[in-house]
């Protein structure tokens, strides 16, 4: 142990020391990433969409947010939910240009539509899809284990890839990637486990892509590691991840508890397959990949030469000094290791693995440590009880829609769509006037009541109650209070969850007080003064005073040249977010609101001075704020502008020094500016994913978006000619975006499913496909209720 320090330590001095790489929050996109960006595929296969067998067969079993597909035997009696995910639907035209339609028609069909997907336990329940490597990792695990999955779901999974696989042959990082080495060999690997033969077109076309571009040999870390496990990749190619860091004292910058939780639970695992050299005992099959994907030439190939490399279609970050220096100091480490001191270190992380398969019920945090530690337990201990536990809960990740049986980036969205849909339709409850306005043209009432009476017990039965034992001692944030992304069982307790939650509940209980509803419990002060308290413990006072996802900001942001993954960017620690400041400060507020004697007022209050200051430092230069969750400028900047106006409001306008800085730096005019140089023609907004890459405005290729726009028109509304802005101006803009919604709606209250919304680690996207009814909801309510008539 003291071997493996006195290595890093030298190494790093060596390397220039900690210090030299500081870097600071706007500067860590320019310096760590690399100007590569994957160009979208110019379109799929012909052979695309496959179309589903028997699918009146399948079922969607609820349970208290728990959403699992079931394929039974023969026909069953499907929602309306079902059908509309299986595409069973007929399908609806838009209204068009030479619509009549008026807003407060599209508002009230909207809501009436939204309401009847909303599943029996009062959440919404939808696709959260999108990425492509995280299904090899199931496929993976259960061919190794010997797991086979329900009847249906291999069937699906083939259909699911061969829908998603480009016309070059490749698959990508995402569905609307470009072609990568990553993709492309853990799906064609993926698609022969899944029983398709060699000799298919697909897989001869997939091949083909692999070779052209270098094959296997430059697949990028992960893959590397996954494709290990399979005996398909020399360990001796796999860059050290070796588990004795987790015995290294915790006040050394290095230790993996610093890590953002995403990536601590990922390399976890990892640590621990790599330290004990996991690998499937091998089968003809194997053999017969391995032969495939590597030309007959495995056993020709020095491994240790491969380490380092990625393939350029592939590479989003580049690899530091600092990183490499580090590798060549772990891969020495790797050559001396003492036998007795790696046993220990394997079983100091089977002990974390197995807590976090406990306390979340066997979900874990995400997909790719889900499968992880499920293999990881298997290598320790084979088929016991603990691994039999996993197995229920691969089904929470598998998801099925019209295109295939997919694994999605978390066990579900279920608590954020539904608190933000709730949210959405209680608007329409703060203006009697338009109320009766969407009652003569159809809305039903009595049931948008009964959709907010069952979000609310949702919300209600998904909020953490107790912290995890000995947390400290695994690296935990507090819990208690908090909401998480998707189900309690999950319970990862996460910031702007909790904050989207609590809103969506007061927003409820205020409806609640002019329409009598009936709540299976409510959640009283005392409930809502623990999510006060734990959102105030997750603001990165000793860094920015903005708000982090899941803990506090643990290392400085030179851990981010640490960054070993290649395709993902700022992992490395838990930085403060736009979207995450806002949607606490937004919660902060509507608490102060309701309880304006509470007894941490004034501590709540200084969050918010401090939050905005926050908010305001990151607005750039063309006025926008960048979002990191979503894409991407037209969604940080509705969090941007949304909270620092509530704020405003909340201080009446009196805080001098939050008033001298929005007037002085102009926050509002040139946020205008920013928004109407993008308004098209149409009087929408498309922005594309590779904003997200690139870190600037792309506009979309297929033109405005329902999605974009809604967060425009959230935006723009809430400015104000006070602020030096033309009324005028402002209105002809809002009214223009709101027609477009209005034309693009589809006649039965829906809109079309567009280019995809959602991102995570700057380079790689994910499904949200619920936010084309929430915000264009939204927008259309806050355009009525409130803009429309103000003065």
């Amino acid at each position: 142990m003291l071997l493996l320090l006195l290595l890093i330590l030298l190494g790093l001095v060596g390397a220039g020391g900690f210090y030299i790489y500081k870097i600071s929050k706007k500067q860590r996109s320019i310096i760590l990433f690399a100007d590569h960006l994957k160009s979208p595929p110019e379109k799929k296969l012909e052979n695309n969409n496959v179309p589903l067998q028997n699918p009146t067969h399948w079922k969607l079993l609820i349970d208290e947010g728990r959403q699992t597909w079931k394929y039974h035997s023969s026909p069953q009696t499907q929602t309306k939910q079902e059908q509309y995910e299986l595409g069973l639907l007929q399908e609806q035209p838009r209204r068009g240009p030479s619509t009549t339609t008026t807003p407060v028609q599209a508002l009230s069909s909207a809501i009436n539509f939204y309401t009847t997907l909303q599943t029996e336990d009062g959440h919404w329940a939808n696709d959260y899809g999108g990425p492509m490597f995280l299904m090899p990792g199931i496929i993976f695990t259960c061919y190794i284990t010997n797991t086979k999955l329900d009847e249906g779901f291999q069937r699906e999974m083939i259909r699911y890839l061969r829908n998603q696989q480009n016309k070059d042959g490749g698959w990508g990082l995402h569905i609307e990637s470009g072609s990568t080495i990553f993709g492309s060999v853990l799906n064609y690997v993926s698609f022969r486990l899944l029983g398709v033969p060699a000799s298919d077109p697909a897989s001869v076309h997939a091949r083909s892509f692999i070779t052209q571009y270098g094959g296997p040999a430059g697949i990028p870390s992960w893959g590397k590691l996954w494709l290990a496990t399979l005996g398909l990749y020399s360990w001796d190619g796999v860059n050290p991840i070796n588990p004795e860091m987790w015995l290294i004292p915790y006040s050394i910058p290095l230790h993996p508890g610093r890590l953002w939780c995403h990536a601590r639970m990922v390399y976890l695992p990892m640590a621990y397959l790599y330290g004990a050299r996991c690998t499937y005992k091998g089968d003809a099959l194997v053999s017969q990949i391995k032969d495939e994907i590597w030309d007959g030439k495995y056993n020709t190939i020095q491994w240790s030469s491969l380490q380092d490399l990625c393939a350029p279609i592939d590479r989003y970050v580049a690899t530091s000094t600092l990183l490499n220096g580090l590798n060549k100091i772990l891969r020495l480490y790797e050559q001396y290791r003492i036998p007795s001191l790696r046993e220990t270190a394997l079983k100091e992380t089977i002990k974390h693995i197995k807590y976090d398969d406990v306390q979340t019920k066997f979900i874990n945090i995400g997909p790719v440590n889900k499968t992880m530690n499920m293999l990881s337990v298997w290598f320790f201990e084979g088929n016991s009880e603990h691994f039999q536990q996993h197995i229920p809960r691969l089904y929470d990740y598998l998801w099925l829609s019209k295109d295939g049986v997919k694994m999605q980036g978390y066990n579900g969205c279920q608590l954020w769509d539904t608190a933000f849909a709730s949210q959405a339709m209680s608007i329409v409850f703060s203006n009697e006037k338009l109320q009766n306005e969407m009652t003569e043209q159809g809305w039903n009432k009595k049931q948008t009541i009964q959709s907010l009476q069952q979000a609310y017990n949702y919300i209600d039965v998904t909020q953490v109650k107790e912290d995890y034992p000995r947390r400290e001692e695994h690296y935990h944030h507090i819990a208690k209070g908090a909401w998480p992304f998707s189900t309690r069982d999950h319970g990862w307790p996460i910031a702007d969850c909790t904050g989207e939650g609590l809103r969506a509940v007061f927003a409820i209980e205020k409806v609640a007080e002019i329409e009598p509803m009936k709540f299976n419990h409510d959640i009283d002060y005392k409930r809502k003064q623990e999510a006060v308290n734990v959102m105030l413990s997750f603001q990165n006072k000793t860094i920015d005073n903005g708000w982090p996802t899941y803990e506090l900001q643990r290392a400085g942001s030179w851990y981010e040249l640490l960054n070993p993954s290649e395709v993902f960017g700022e992992i490395m620690v838990d930085y403060s977010y736009v979207e995450l400041s806002g949607a606490v400060m937004r919660s902060l507020i509507d608490f102060l609101v309701k309880y304006p004697l509470d007894e941490r007022k004034i501590e709540i209050e200084t969050a918010l001075i401090t939050g905005t200051q926050y908010l305001l430092s990151q607005q750039r230069a063309d006025g926008s704020w960048r979002g990191s969750w979503a894409v991407c400028f037209s969604y940080g900047t509705w969090f941007g502008i949304d909270t620092i106006q509530m704020v405003r409001s909340y201080f009446k306008y009196q805080n001098q020094e939050i008033e001298n800085e929005v007037k002085q730096k102009r926050v509002m005019e040139r946020c205008f500016g920013y928004l109407r140089g993008f308004q098209n023609e149409d009087g929408g907004w498309g922005e594309a994913f590779a904003s997200c890459v690139q870190k600037k405005w792309v506009n979309n290729v297929n033109g405005s978006q329902a999605v974009n726009t809604a967060w425009c028109l959230l935006t723009l509304m809430k400015m104000r000619k006070e602020d030096g802005l033309n009324e005028g101006e402002l209105r002809k803009s809002v009214e223009r975006g709101v027609r477009f919604l209005v034309e693009r709606q589809l006649v039965d209250g829906d809109w079309k499913l567009e280019t995809i919304s959602g991102v995570f680690n700057a380079n790689c996207s994910i499904s949200y496909n619920s936010y084309k009814n929430i915000f264009t909801i939204w927008a259309l309510a806050v355009y009525e209720a409130e803009f429309k008539n103000r003065k």
